[in-house]
């Protein structure tokens, strides 16, 4: 490199005296050739800032110290020392390629990340020197690829460079600097920003947040549900093996007095005033349904209380039932209940699915029915 830089200002020189010389003996050299000669002494210095300027920058053997670098260390003369913490609080600048130097505090709070402005200027880097805004001058040296130490005021400072903060968050810190509130001398006034980034990404927590919670709701509604259906259909289960070991144990005498006592009812003046109203298909009013309810159970005790622990029957399954229960055949039940015929037929085979099990259809439900 100095080889190189050698050669360079040589030929730089030697133009020089050459100039010099031609500028002396102009009587000999026309004006055109002067332009030319000095032309080329320009381009010739130029070139020697450049590379100049170009090697001073790689100067730390392939060093690079674009990015971001955080405070770690100050120690001084004295033997005193303060450690600045990577994780809360931390003074930090960043380094872009173009030469732009951006100088900050980043503050990590309760999970929360605050950037608090200072300065924003241009740097230039030789070998053992950065220098900063208002030509502020620290040497440094390096450490490794990842740590350095300046010195400022007798003060050295250690830096370790940032190696996990996205491009997003360096250019929102460059808003943030750039945008400042300034005095009217124009220094920046040190405001605690919080970070815009950081403040959607908490509003991204926070509404996936709630629909996690929506769905836990929802997840434990459905767990609930599924064991309150497990629990009904676990009792239904028992309540028709105890209704079937009644009716196997039913003595012979209960069944004759059964016998007997529908014999009444269906000569009692309630059933032959509600018959030919079932034939002829009438719709029946909620008081109707009650008062049917009432005397099947007043002739078959329990009946309702029965049926209903087995299956949560909607209002029309359940009034097919009561129609079963009076010996209604399918098409008057259709006709009373305003359903067509074969409507009906599987809404008996559906109960006898649900309640009884696959093995039967509707004439087994209405069996089943009759029997209680």
């Amino acid at each position: 490199m100095l080889r190189n830089f050698s050669v360079t200002f040589a030929i730089c020189r030697k133009t020089t005296i050459f100039a010099i010389r031609n500028c002396v003996t102009l009587t000999k050299v026309s004006m055109n050739r002067l332009f030319i000669i000095l032309s080329t002494l320009l381009a010739l210095l130029s070139s020697c800032s450049g590379k100049l300027q170009g090697e001073a920058v790689q100067s730390s053997e392939g060093f690079d110290i674009t990015g971001v670098w955080k405070l770690i260390d100050k120690h001084y003369p004295e033997g005193y020392s303060y450690a600045y913490s990577l994780e809360s609080w931390a003074q930090a600048m960043m380094f872009d390629s173009d030469g732009t130097f951006f100088h900050f505090n980043i503050h990590e709070i309760g999970g929360e990340v605050f950037v608090t402005p200072y300065t924003e200027g241009r740097y230039s880097l030789t070998p053992t020197t950065i220098y900063i805004a208002n030509h502020r001058a620290l040497p440094f040296r390096v450490i490794n690829d990842t740590t350095m130490t300046t010195v400022w005021n007798y003060c050295t400072e250690t830096w370790r460079k940032v190696t996990d903060m996205t491009e997003a968050r360096k250019e929102e810190i460059r808003n943030i600097i750039h945008n400042a509130r300034r005095t009217e001398e124009g220094y920046v006034v040190n405001d605690w920003i919080h970070s815009t980034s950081q403040r959607q990404l908490e509003s991204t927590i926070d509404k996936y947040r709630n629909v996690i919670t929506l769905l836990g709701i929802v997840v434990a509604f459905i767990i609930l549900y599924a064991i309150e259906v497990t629990r009904r259909k676990r009792r239904a289960e028992q309540n028709l093996a105890a209704i079937k070991e009644e009716l196997s144990m039913r003595p012979a005498l209960v069944t004759d007095a059964i016998r007997q006592v529908e014999k009444i009812f269906f000569q009692s003046d309630y059933y032959q005033a509600l018959r030919p109203r079932l034939a002829a298909g009438e719709n029946m009013t909620d008081e109707d349904w009650r008062e049917m309810e009432q005397q099947i159970n007043s002739v078959y005790t329990g009946f309702s209380r029965k049926l209903r622990s087995l299956y949560d029957f909607s209002d029309v399954e359940f009034q097919v039932c009561l129609l079963i229960k009076l010996g209604v055949s399918n098409n008057d039940i259709a006709a009373v209940i305003n359903r067509a015929p074969n409507s009906v037929s599987s809404i008996r085979g559906r109960l006898h699915k649900k309640v009884l099990g696959p093995d039967g259809g509707a004439k087994e439900w209405d069996d089943f029915v009759l029997s209680l």
